[in-house]
């Protein structure tokens, strides 16, 4: 979806690290938006997906931790702005509130 509204510029290769790196110096501000939103409702759909196999909350917590041990490896081995840190205090509650949405159905 980002992609349709911050198409990538000629020549960038996703497969390559120097080439996004490249490219998130560069970056419109929306479309780092769209990835933040993006690793956000990653979460909150894992958990709800998760929650509807396991009704165990612990689920939810493995779900947050991933994507906040992932969020923290990319935002080391990528360039990001500043701002991209404060998503880390996200996604426990992402994946806690996706857990209830879906406990609160059952």
């Amino acid at each position: 979806m980002g992609l349709f509204f911050f198409p990538l510029p000629e020549g960038i290769n996703m497969s390559d690290t120097e080439s996004i790196k490249q490219y998130i110096l560069v970056a419109p501000n929306g479309a780092l938006l769209m990835v933040m939103f993006a690793h956000l409702g990653g979460t909150f759909v894992g958990a709800i997906a998760a929650g509807f196999f396991s009704n165990n909350k612990l689920v939810a917590y493995i779900i947050g931790a991933f994507f906040t041990v992932a969020g923290g490896y990319n935002l080391f081995i990528l360039p990001h702005p500043w701002w991209f840190w404060i998503e880390m205090f996200f996604y426990f509650p992402a994946a806690i509130l996706g857990s209830q949405i879906l406990s609160k159905k059952n």
